[in-house]
């Protein structure tokens, strides 16, 4: 009687695994989802939950894309994230350990502002695909972080750095093999990380958290060195910039609440008066560094983001934003769709923008001209609408404010100085959607807010 239910539990997944192969010919996609749901109940059977989290951290960096018969992924990651996000609402329903406060509720309600996008998507089942990918991004790293607890989630950060620093090592030695031509400097950390500025903006967040746990332990100082000795290797301007913002922060929490407020606005409103308007309008117009010149130093690399007279890249830029912009004016309360940016802006360029880089016809793609809107920001407003871009950025503003305001609890700090890097990254540029920058994203915001879901 007691082998009767352990039977057709095994039977189970055979029969729908065949049922599914009967409609669809999609025969690999079938099989990594019930692969998922089969090591998912597992785990929560087992408990398992823990040593799963930290198997995960470690395999993220090593991920390589696969096409399948039907879409592409980031294997073993994007399906470990599968498996997890199962496992964490089997958890959290069987220990009802739902989000607590609103605060921690926004994550969802960002989530929820995709729904009507989606629903009046130009590209429907893209749409649908990048929101449930977002979705599961929320649930897995940030709700599996409250609920797994602090401590825990510093070692999913530990064996991600780990393994981190093991692909910027093998990026080093495939640039070496190029004789470090400046020109494969993009590609370098491929089948890994698909390009270098994403490599950047990942180090970049990891110089942060270990600067902030510095005074806990002096051996976070090498760590962070290694951190943006990465950064400096991925030659990514905005990176380097984070970093300038990152220490500025840091220095901002030495000083008293009023001032850390204050001190900024007079910075800000003091240097635009001393440069004032003439010279910051000659840095844009006869500034001819540009960010891929051969000779350039790494000061003069980052010189050139005012470069928008020769510099392609930034003139890319500057098109990308321009395109996002009027996509918004066009849509402003829906956006084209979750997904649906690098699709849709090809017709929206501006016409004395347009440079080598630029796209126009989606199935010639010019080399390097990658990424697609450039602007987290820019690009929520083009696909989703102004109510996607107010949650996000109240929910970055809360997490943010928790971590300049606490900064007597030295925890938070790591976490504080880590996104602070990226609140200024995703000005330029926009990861949230690739796996191994959203466990960081969702992760950190988590910790910052831990307390009040406790």
């Amino acid at each position: 009687m007691h082998l009767m239910p352990r039977f057709l539990k095994a039977l189970l997944p055979v029969l729908v695994f065949l049922t599914a192969l009967w409609w669809t010919e999609h025969w690999a996609l079938v099989f990594l989802g019930l692969s998922a749901l089969a090591v998912a109940v597992i785990i929560h059977e087992k408990n398992w939950q823990i040593p799963a989290f930290r198997t995960l951290a470690a395999v993220l960096p090593w991920s390589v894309k696969v096409d399948l018969d039907a879409v592409s992924m980031m294997l073993p990651g994007e399906w470990g994230i599968g498996v997890l996000a199962m496992v964490v609402l089997l958890f959290m329903m069987r220990e009802q350990s739902w989000p607590k406060g609103w605060k921690n509720w926004l994550p969802i309600v960002w989530i929820l502002t995709f729904i009507v996008p989606v629903a009046l998507s130009s590209m429907l089942k893209v749409s649908v695909k990048f929101a449930l990918i977002n979705a599961i991004y929320v649930v897995v790293f940030y709700f599996g972080t409250l609920n797994f607890g602090r401590e825990e989630a510093h070692r999913w950060i530990r064996n991600y750095f780990i393994s981190f620093v093991g692909v910027a090592l093998w990026g080093w030695v495939q640039f070496y093999q190029y004789d470090f031509n400046p020109i494969t400097i993009v590609g370098i950390f491929k089948p890994f990380y698909y390009s270098s500025t994403y490599v950047g903006a990942v180090a970049a967040i990891f110089a942060g958290y270990f600067i902030g746990l510095v005074p806990q332990a002096r051996k976070n100082l090498l760590f962070a060195l290694v951190a943006v000795a990465i950064v400096v290797l991925s030659e990514s301007r905005a990176a380097l910039l984070s970093l300038v913002v990152m220490l500025f922060a840091f220095g901002l929490l030495r000083l008293p609440k009023p001032a850390r407020i204050i001190a900024p606005t007079l910075i800000v409103a003091l240097g635009f008066l001393a440069i004032g308007p003439d010279k910051i309008r000659e840095a844009f117009t006869y500034n001819t560094v540009e960010s891929h010149d051969p000779n350039a130093n790494v000061f003069e690399e980052t010189l050139s983001v005012t470069n928008v007279q020769t510099d392609v890249s930034n003139m890319e830029r500057l098109n990308r934003w321009v395109s996002a912009l009027k996509m918004f004016q066009e849509r402003p309360h829906t956006g084209f769709g979750p997904g649906t940016y690098q699709f849709q802006y090809i017709p929206f360029q501006e016409a004395g923008l347009k440079n080598r880089l630029s796209v126009r016809n989606p199935d010639d793609v010019p080399q390097g001209s990658g990424g697609s809107a450039h602007s987290e920001v820019l690009l929520q407003l083009s696909e989703n609408g102004w109510p996607t871009v107010v949650v996000f950025i109240l929910m970055l503003a809360l997490w943010m404010g928790r971590g300049l305001w606490t900064a007597g609890r030295m925890e938070l700090v790591p976490y504080f100085l880590g996104l602070t890097t990226y609140v200024f990254h995703m000005n330029v540029n926009n990861f949230l959607n690739q796996p191994g920058f959203a466990f960081l994203f969702w992760t950190f915001g988590a910790m910052l807010m831990i307390r009040s879901h406790e």
